[in-house]
């Protein structure tokens, strides 16, 4: 079924005039002391509040009908620069700011500056470019794309016997855990580090089929980049334990803040978590998106089949929280979500933990990075539909 064209998109959204300023205010709610959430089955404070003011967004796109790509890659800014990473083939295309191609590097092969196959996820910063392939595999690119490190992810490192992982499975084993594909999205954390996300698909402890394992188990990994050993760290929320059991909706985004701390969010959970730079948690803010359906059926599958043909069937049928970034330059936390709309998902921005918009955008923008003066988002079904690229810019007035 063909969608509508990417410039239709954008003529209806901006019938919808995408600046808010005059015509939405939210009263400043102030945080109650005596307001507390759970998380990881702890007691945390929630704090909670709002202050859009005169804030609007401007929008625009760029295309590229030159580059022949495969339709599966991931965006990012590096090193100032708009890039595109195909999956399939690991090479990286670099484009000018109208999106004209400038240059293509790395790709798969044997050579020295190659990687051995497909990519799974990618994390920008001012240490370099992280590449996670297929098979456990890592890279890091220099800014003269130069591939500088590689290694192997290590999750076996603390030598738990493999008897006692198979027959006796425990949240804190390390052994247990393994590379979450479907929501990969590794962020930068200090020095020599990355933050992942991680999963079990022990048959004895495992998210498809255990409605006790969002109460213990650790979603992220901490990649020491110097050895490959993955430490685990992190839980879950409280809408994922008890009566719910709604495993589709696992992913969850990482926003590490000048290395002194980091949030993090979850698609089927309104509020953002802020961590110590240790994994601490320190408390919960945010707020939950406009038009959002989230009515989350559970998920009891029987098996891995079935819980595949229940995720397929769910997930298109509610909305959740997508992308979650920090930008340093501006001082904003960047999140993104889908709303019950045929054209339109929703952008939220906030500035020490205050919301200060939320904002309609193009259905299926996913938003990747920032370069003054706009926020960069892909549009995720653009190459399923026509033979070009799409990138759209939204333009912040403070």
């Amino acid at each position: 079924m063909k969608s509508p064209d990417n410039s239709s998109l954008i003529s209806l959204i901006s019938k919808k005039q995408f600046f808010i300023g005059a015509f939405i205010s939210f009263i400043l709610i102030s945080c109650t002391s005596g307001e507390k959430v759970k998380f990881d089955g702890e007691d945390i404070d929630y704090h909670r509040s709002t202050d859009i003011d005169n804030i609007s967004i401007e929008i625009d796109s760029l295309e590229n009908k030159e580059v022949i790509f495969s339709g599966s890659g991931i965006w990012k800014i590096f090193n100032d620069q708009i890039i595109l990473a195909d999956k399939r083939t690991g090479i990286i295309y670099v484009f000018s700011d109208d999106l004209s191609l400038k240059q293509t590097q790395i790709g798969i092969g044997e050579g020295p500056n190659q990687i051995k196959g497909g990519l799974v996820a990618m994390a920008s910063g001012d240490q370099g470019l992280f590449l996670l392939g297929g098979s456990y595999d890592y890279y890091v690119v220099e800014k003269n794309w130069i591939i500088s490190q590689k290694g192997n992810l290590d999750f076996y490192h603390e030598n738990t016997p493999y008897d006692e992982l198979l027959k006796n499975p425990k949240p804190e084993y390390a052994g247990i855990y393994e590379l979450h594909y479907e929501f990969q999205k590794p962020s930068w954390f200090g020095e020599e580090k990355v933050l992942i996300q991680i999963s079990s698909t022990h048959p004895e402890y495992n998210y498809i089929l255990n409605k006790n394992y969002f109460e213990e188990a650790k979603n992220l990994g901490i990649l020491d980049l110097s050895s490959g050993k993955i430490q685990i760290s992190g839980g879950y929320p409280s809408i994922y334990s008890g009566d719910n059991f709604i495993p589709y909706l696992m992913g969850t985004g990482i926003a590490p803040i000048e290395n002194r701390f980091f949030v993090q969010g979850f698609e089927a959970d309104s509020l953002l978590y802020k961590f110590s730079a240790d994994g601490m948690i320190q408390y919960a803010f945010g707020h939950s998106g406009k038009d959002m359906i989230i009515d989350y059926p559970d998920l009891n599958a029987l098996d891995v089949t079935e819980f595949d043909l229940g995720r397929e069937e769910l997930r298109p049928k509610v909305n959740y929280f997508t992308t979650l970034d920090f930008i340093e330059e501006r001082d904003l936390l960047v999140r993104g979500y889908t709303k019950n709309s045929p054209i339109a998902d929703g952008i939220q921005l906030y500035r020490n933990d205050t919301l200060i918009l939320d904002q309609a955008v193009p259905k299926g923008f996913s938003y990747f990075g920032y370069k003054e003066p706009y926020l960069y988002g892909s549009h995720k079904k653009q190459f399923e539909q026509e033979e070009k690229i799409v990138v759209y810019r939204l333009k912040l007035s403070e």
